[in-house]
């Protein structure tokens, strides 16, 4: 099986799973996202608003997050998202 090694690929097509592993600005529409231990988030926008939350949502921005789980706050949903480093999977 031959797969791309960064960008925005589809695994698992039919569950609707996708990965972010590049520095591209990617529009997504995601409850909850997975970061990789290495992960640093330099944009992060919800429910299509154009100001960067990304403050509101990690602690020390210019860090790795460490692998965990991230949500938009209450019923939101993750729009964009620009890592600097690492990867993300998010559902469909």
């Amino acid at each position: 099986m031959n797969r791309t090694t960064h960008g925005d690929m589809t695994i698992a097509g039919e569950a609707g799973a996708k990965v972010i592993n590049d520095t591209s600005t990617h529009v997504i529409n995601a409850s909850m996202i997975e970061l990789s231990a290495d992960a640093i988030i330099t944009v992060l926008k919800i429910n299509g608003e154009v100001t960067n939350v990304i403050a509101d949502y990690i602690s020390t921005p210019a860090n790795a997050t460490g692998a965990h789980s991230l949500s938009a706050v209450g019923s939101g949903r993750i729009t964009e998202i620009q890592l600097s480093a690492g990867t993300c999977a998010y559902a469909i």
